[in-house]
């Protein structure tokens, strides 16, 4: 552990979409709002210790990420995969190399973003 960090406070991610953003990663991905100031665009999601905040792009190149900004993990990736199928999310395949288990998904607006799961 740094001597001065002691972890991740939040992670950022920008959207075009400020509103419908929110309620994607709310009802698809389940999260909850942590906090909300759609005035300013900004949203902190609850999602374990560390939460995702939404903020509102200002910039409106249409640039989406071209490498996943972060790993989800879960204890159940075959249900987490089934659950964004559902959802008719754009998944990439579900890979495996031994215990540790990934796939990419894309949200609403063309970000990547990983899921993993492995032995804790």
């Amino acid at each position: 552990m740094s001597e001065h960090f002691k972890r991740i406070d939040t992670v950022f991610l920008q959207v075009t979409d400020f509103e419908k953003a929110v309620d994607w990663y709310c009802s698809v991905l389940g999260f909850t709002i942590r906090w909300n100031d759609p005035m300013n665009g900004y949203a902190a999601l609850n999602i374990g210790e560390t939460p995702l905040t939404l903020v509102r792009k200002t910039n409106q190149v249409d640039n989406p990420n071209t490498h996943m900004s972060f790993n989800f993990y879960t204890s159940n990736i075959e249900q987490a995969y089934n659950h964004l199928k559902e959802h008719n999310v754009e998944l990439e395949q579900l890979n495996e190399d031994g215990t540790f288990k990934w796939f990419e998904f894309k949200d609403l607006e063309g970000n990547r973003l990983g899921v993993c799961s492995f032995p804790e």
